[in-house]
């Protein structure tokens, strides 16, 4: 069964090379989402094993769309995608238990590949 993973960046070039290389790097179904009141939405219908999502973004950012994704489904996986490791939203995703790990962009697709790839092995 192929794994679902709902990628979230409002930057359109960063979003397509990230699901571009998921489906290239494995058997993914990958959906996108370009603010997070969109990933929010895609999330209900998609219902993903893992979520990349970018913090900051126009419209909801990643740390408030977290906050609501993990409202309504604690078991939620999602790995912070951020250009700034320091910005107070990315620290705050992670001690609050939002998110598994940071990802600083830009990031090597190899690591990419390998961090989504353990963080669903995490969660078989």
């Amino acid at each position: 069964m192929l794994q679902k993973i709902l990628v979230v960046d409002d930057q359109a070039y960063l979003l397509s090379m990230i699901v571009e290389a998921l489906q290239l790097a494995g058997d993914y179904d990958v959906e996108q989402a370009s603010n997070g009141k969109e990933a929010i939405d895609k999330y209900k219908d998609f219902q993903p094993d893992l979520v990349v999502m970018d913090i900051e973004m126009p419209v909801m950012d990643g740390y408030e769309s977290s906050s609501k994704i993990k409202s309504f489904d604690p078991s939620a996986r999602i790995l912070v995608l951020t250009g700034n490791p320091g910005d107070f939203r990315a620290r705050k995703s992670l001690e609050e238990g939002l998110a598994l790990t940071l990802l600083k962009k830009p990031i090597k697709l190899l690591d990419l590949n390998r961090i989504v790839k353990e963080s669903l092995c995490a969660h078989a």
